[in-house]
């Protein structure tokens, strides 16, 4: 049976995996990223993003038995395309939620890592109960209203474990703008790439058209119904595309 590795997104941790995990025919691992966790400290965190891409990796390898497919959703999403990259041997199939292949302009990338940044002094000066309001407002999660209390409940849990510090530190390390722009890389990735994203999340619907055609293993999934958190918002969806994903 093959074992998948879940990444999740940021300000998520392996629990946000859970309503997925439960509905999986495999086995699965979902370790936290960098800077999440009760037990996360900023000193801890990385100094670039490809270091934690090459720190999950080698979770990967020395996890028994090694997982030999990724799934990422957002931050997780980058994070695994990094790992196909970098570790090109290291999976067999890959699914990316959400994902954001980097950014091309340097104008843009800056304008990025200035509004991750004043995220993480939110952070750092206002604390995890005011940073988990605001994030919960920001247009992308839109599509969260409709959802039943107790689930957004849960993943207000979730964020709330976390170390703020840490988080931010996090922030600037993983930020799309500190990422590397992994679009010309793409048509050297050569397994199963399935790209998923939720039918009402146009951006990453867009991207995710972009990628699929750039990948010579790669498919569009969209999700009707769903915004951007596709594990939150469609977890039976999610989890037939991913079990039909592992007997193809």
């Amino acid at each position: 049976m093959t074992t998948a590795v879940l990444i999740h997104g940021f300000s998520g941790g392996p629990g946000s995996w859970r309503r997925v995990a439960c509905r999986l025919r495999m086995r699965t691992w979902a370790p936290a990223v960098c800077g999440h966790g009760a037990g996360a400290s900023a000193a801890a965190v990385p100094r670039s993003f490809e270091a934690e891409v090459d720190r999950l990796a080698a979770a990967v390898g020395a996890a028994a038995p090694p997982p030999r497919y990724v799934v990422g959703y957002s931050l997780g999403g980058r994070l695994a395309l990094g790992l196909l990259v970098r570790h090109p041997d290291l999976f067999v199939g890959a699914s990316l939620i959400g994902a954001n292949p980097g950014i091309e302009g340097g104008s843009e990338r800056q304008a990025r890592r200035t509004a991750d940044e004043a995220w993480a002094r939110l952070l750092e000066e206002q604390g995890l109960a005011v940073f988990d309001r605001e994030w919960s407002s920001l247009p992308l999660f839109g599509s969260q209203r409709g959802l039943d209390a107790g689930i957004i409940e849960e993943q207000r849990r979730v964020r709330l474990d976390h170390d703020p510090e840490a988080l931010a530190a996090a922030m600037r390390t993983l930020s799309p703008g500190a990422m590397p722009n992994y679009r010309p890389l793409l048509p050297g990735i050569t397994c199963p790439v399935e790209l998923i994203a939720g039918g009402l999340d146009a951006k990453f619907v867009a991207l995710a058209r972009r990628m699929a055609g750039r990948l010579p293993g790669g498919t569009l999934r969209l999700v009707d119904g769903a915004g951007h958190n596709v594990p939150l918002e469609a977890p039976t969806e999610l989890a037939c595309l991913l079990n039909r994903a592992l007997v193809c």
